[in-house]
Parts: C-alpha cells; sequence; structure tokens
C-alpha cells in the first residue's frame, strides 16, 4: 500500500508549526491553451539569455532564474528555492520557444520589481544546484513535452501535510488554483492540470498543464526537509521529467561538476529502502542507510551504508543501492526508473566519493538507457583504507560498459541516461560511506558566480578590492560586477553599498596561487583604503 505523505513527512522529521507565507506574489498565467509543441527525445536546447519585456536579453543562469526566485518566494527554505528554481527556469523556456520571450510580472512571473532590490547569494546558490533542470512529460506517442510549470503562492498550510486545512489562511486567494497531484495519483492523461491553464480531456490532455504548485505549500515541505525533486512530483505529477537543457554545438555546458546528491538537508535521490531492488542477492535484514554526520567527503553529512552478508545463504553479496526520488509514484511505481531520476546527457563522466575500511569490496553503476534497456559498468575495486576516494565512470568509453545481465540493454549508451542504482559486491559485512554524487560534463564552463568576485577567479580578495577602488564613485552599467556594481540595487554607482557586498563575501571562493600571498600582504593603496572604507560602511550600516 502506497505510505500516506503525512507518515513519510512524520518519519523524517518533527512536523513544525504553523508557517508564515513565503511570499505573496501569485502567478497567475490566464486561462489560455497552452501550445502542445511536440519534441523528440532529443534533449532540450538551452537558452543562454531570455528576453524579458522591458529588460531585454539577460543572462538565464546568472542573473534572470536568480532574480525570479528571489521575487517570487525569496524567504522560502533552500529546497523550495530549488524548485522555484527549476519552475522559472521550466515556464521561462516554455514561453521562450512558444514566443520568444517573457512578460516581467505576475501576467508571467516576475524578473524584478522597482524598489525590491535584486537577488542574494542564497538565490544564486539554489539556481546554480539546479542549473539546468527542466520539466518534461513524455505524451501518448513517446514524444517528451516541456510543461508550463504553473505556480501561485497558494494557503499556508498548518501541516501535517502540505494540503491546507479548511481554517488555513490563504492571503492571496490563490489555494484554488493549486493542484495537489501526488497523493491523488494522477498521472498521464489522467492529469488535467490546473485551471490556470486550457483543460483537456483524458483522451486528449493539454500536455503542458500538469498542475499548479504551491508556494507556501513547498516551504512547508522544504521545511521538513522534504527534497526539490519531490516537491515539484507532488504538484506536477510522479511522471514528470526532471532533466538537463544542451548546449548547441560551440556552447560550453552549463556547469563544471554538476552534484547529483550531497547528504546536506536529506537523502536526494537514494533515501529508497535497501531491499527494495530484486536484483540484490545475499542481503542480511541488518543491511541500512543513513545519514550520517560523523564522515563527510564535502560539508557536514554523508551517507554511512551498513552491507549485512546473509551468510546462511552465500559468502558473497551484491547490494543495488537504488536511486530515485521518494514520491516515486502509486506503489513506487517509477522507482529506479528514468521518471524518478534526473535524465542527463551521455557525455563526460559520473561517479563519487567513497571512504571504508572493508577489504574486498568493488563497486559499480547501473544506468538507465533512454528506451533501451539497462546498461551497468566495470566494477572498481574500493580502497580499504579509511580514507576518502574518488570512484568515477566515463560515459563515452563503450569498453566500460555493457548490457545489465537482468535487463535487454544493448551495452551502449543513447543520447541521455539516468542513474539506476550504485552496486556493491562484497565477501562480509561491510561499513562503507558514500558522498558527493556527481555528473562531470566532458568540457568546463564558466564557474559558478561569487557574489564579490569581480575579476571571475573564482575567490573574493584584493584582486576585487582594487577593481572596486579603481571605480569608486563611479557610474558604471547597471549590474555590471566587472566594474564594481555588486549590491544589485538597480543604483548602477559604485559605492558603499558595493563595498559592503564585497567585505560581507570577503574569502569567499578558492583562493587561486596568484592571490594567496597577496591577501596575506595587500598592496598599501588597498589596506588603507580597505580600513577607512570598512570603518564609514561599518558607522553607515550603524547609524
Amino acid at each position: 500500500m502506497l505510505e500516506p505523505l503525512h507518515l513519510k513527512l512524520s518519519r523524517r522529521v518533527a512536523i513544525a508549526g504553523r508557517l508564515r507565507a513565503a511570499c505573496c506574489l501569485p502567478v497567475v498565467v490566464g486561462c489560455v491553451l497552452l501550445g502542445g509543441i511536440d519534441n523528440t527525445h532529443a534533449a532540450f536546447v538551452q537558452f543562454e539569455t531570455i528576453n524579458v519585456s522591458g529588460f531585454g536579453d539577460v543572462p538565464t543562469e546568472t542573473d534572470y532564474v536568480p532574480n525570479v526566485v528571489f521575487s517570487e518566494n525569496g524567504a522560502a527554505s533552500f529546497e523550495a528555492l530549488k524548485a522555484q528554481a527549476v519552475a522559472a527556469r521550466t515556464f521561462a523556456y516554455y514561453k521562450m520557444r512558444i514566443g520568444g520571450g517573457i512578460q516581467n510580472g505576475t501576467q508571467d512571473q516576475v524578473y524584478h520589481k522597482p524598489g525590491r532590490g535584486w537577488a542574494q547569494q542564497v538565490h544564486f546558490d539554489a539556481t546554480n544546484a539546479t542549473e539546468g533542470e527542466i520539466l518534461s512529460i513524455r505524451n501518448f506517442t513517446g514524444n517528451d513535452i516541456l510543461i508550463a510549470s504553473f505556480y501561485v503562492a497558494g494557503a499556508i498550510p498548518s501541516g501535517p501535510t502540505p494540503v491546507p486545512n479548511p481554517f488555513d489562511p490563504d492571503p492571496t486567494n490563490t489555494e484554488k488554483w493549486v493542484t495537489h497531484t501526488y497523493p491523488t495519483d494522477v498521472l498521464s492523461g489522467d492529469n488535467l492540470g490546473t485551471p490556470l491553464g486550457f483543460i483537456g480531456t483524458p483522451t486528449n490532455p493539454n500536455w503542458p498543464n500538469r498542475g499548479a504548485k504551491s508556494q507556501n505549500g513547498a516551504n512547508f515541505m522544504g521545511q521538513q526537509g522534504i527534497s526539490y525533486v519531490d516537491i515539484l512530483k507532488y504538484y506536477y505529477g510522479a511522471d514528470i521529467q526532471l532533466e538537463t537543457v544542451a548546449p548547441t554545438p560551440g556552447q560550453p555546458p552549463l556547469q563544471l561538476l554538476k552534484t547529483l546528491t550531497d547528504f546536506e538537508l536529506n537523502d536526494g535521490y537514494f533515501g529508497n529502502a535497501t531491499d527494495f531492488s530484486i536484483h540484490n542477492q545475499n542481503l542480511g535484514p541488518a543491511t541500512t542507510t543513513q545519514r550520517a554526520s560523523s564522515d563527510a567527503h564535502d560539508g557536514a553529512f554523508s551517507q554511512r551504508i551498513d552491507i549485512d552478508l546473509d551468510e546462511s545463504a552465500s559468502s558473497s553479496f551484491l547490494f543495488h543501492h537504488n536511486a530515485g526520488t521518494d514520491l516515486a509514484g502509486p506503489g513506487n511505481l517509477f522507482t529506479a526508473k528514468r521518471e524518478a531520476n534526473l535524465a542527463l546527457q551521455s557525455l563526460g563522466s559520473i561517479g563519487f566519493w567513497l571512504m571504508t575500511d572493508s577489504i574486498d569490496l568493488t563497486v559499480g553503476l547501473t544506468l538507465d538507457d533512454d528506451g533501451d534497456g539497462t546498461e551497468q559498468s566495470l566494477f572498481q575495486d574500493v580502497i580499504a583504507d579509511g580514507q576518502w576516494h574518488q570512484y568515477q565512470w566515463s560515459l563515452e568509453d563503450p569498453a566500460i560498459w555493457s548490457s545489465a545481465l537482468y535487463d535487454s540493454g544493448d551495452g551502449i549508451l543513447g543520447d541521455s541516461f539516468t542513474l539506476d542504482s550504485i552496486v556493491f559486491a562484497g565477501n562480509q559485512d561491510s561499513l562503507v560511506f558514500l558522498d558527493d554524487i556527481f555528473y562531470q560534463p566532458p568540457a568546463f564552463g564558466p564557474p559558478p558566480l561569487i557574489i564579490g568576485d569581480i575579476d571571475g577567479d573564482g575567490f573574493v580578495g584584493i584582486n576585487d578590492l582594487n577593481i572596486l577602488l579603481a571605480n569608486w564613485n563611479m557610474t558604471v552599467p547597471r549590474g555590471d560586477t566587472s566594474q564594481g556594481d555588486l549590491a544589485g540595487n538597480g543604483d548602477a554607482f559604485v559605492g558603499i553599498d558595493d563595498l559592503n557586498v564585497l567585505l560581507g563575501n570577503w574569502n569567499a571562493g578558492s583562493s587561486p596561487p596568484s592571490e594567496l600571498l597577496a591577501n596575506l600582504v595587500p598592496e598599501p593603496m588597498s589596506a588603507t583604503a580597505l580600513l577607512s572604507l570598512s570603518w564609514f560602511a561599518l558607522r553607515r550600516s550603524r547609524s
């Protein structure tokens, strides 16, 4: 029987009390017929810029999406901000594909409102964590359709589930548009969507209309430790596909390294029961996984995996640690399948970090090749020295991949794939820590934005301060961070507000060799100016 969501929530963390609204800006797109643009299985091509009314072409990932996240739901929990980033990006892509541009306002979605400021670091972080991720649905004929990811403020749920109780406040009167698609088990043509868009029929659905997300409900879920993927599936359906957009020839990939699961806030794609896979062999009942703060490769958490060998059955085990979201459909219909995971291009490499003292342990991967079965990697020996080590597999080397023994794959990766499972094999009880599952594109793109990093070297330090001081009290193009306009307040002026931003992010990022010494011994002009301007900024902030 499908476990009710309120039981899933209560299992993970204690239910919080009544929440305040994160944002009161509903997105009302209007009751319009959404164009059903047909697509093959090819990935959706990335838009480097979004054409915004009144602003022109705005960089998608470093400007447009983080500012929509800030404007629409900026005070929400981090997982809700990530869900907002995906929804905002998807809706912008939808509008760009059908009309070549998008309105700045509640008729589409709010990019910037005068007097409200601009995105902060947390909004850039949420955008970066989901960079390039959009939502699609596969229709009756097998074509992938980009959805119109509607969202509104919604009511403020008091628990125990995101469905508001009858007397929960609805300040913007927008709960009537919200759909709770996952708990009603609505899939495919039976998902008729929200009245914000044209309502089709089960046999002739309006495929882009998959429902409407509640921003207050998403915030509630994020505060309960629910991942952003599960938030999106709760409102748009278990069968929507999270996937990354693809660069056109000549475009760099969006990210240097994409983290799929880091275990910092939740188990991400690796929260499934250890006995879920029918392909496990000789596992005892004490096999468990749990987030652990005792050891981590990066950050504060990893996942501890205790593997119990059933010695009464065999002298060796095989453990398929299945990937897939918690809300993977009725009866876990999609667990370890395409719909429950992030679809990626079959380029570059995929891997993770492990730490163990257990000997004679090996590890491999299985991938779901879109429409062509499951492929399995070669196994690698796991180093048993109690230190963190990276394990990585090329997606472009055919010698690494073969058809999984239990499936109909052909041993060749297609254009895209999803991660099916991490597979451990051994001959005794084993304890291993897993962290930072990642996907690495074949070529490096621009580094993630760090506020205050004026010269773009990935670090906020003396070089950035010198550039800011060189432009001190000068008028520069609005938002031109390369000249020191960091505050995002639209004043196109380099002054105290920009200095405060730089000082607030001082030493952020990874210091390049050229700045290691400079940060210890600043140039005389910089040191003097830094002290005097810092004093002035401090006085100004206290007054």
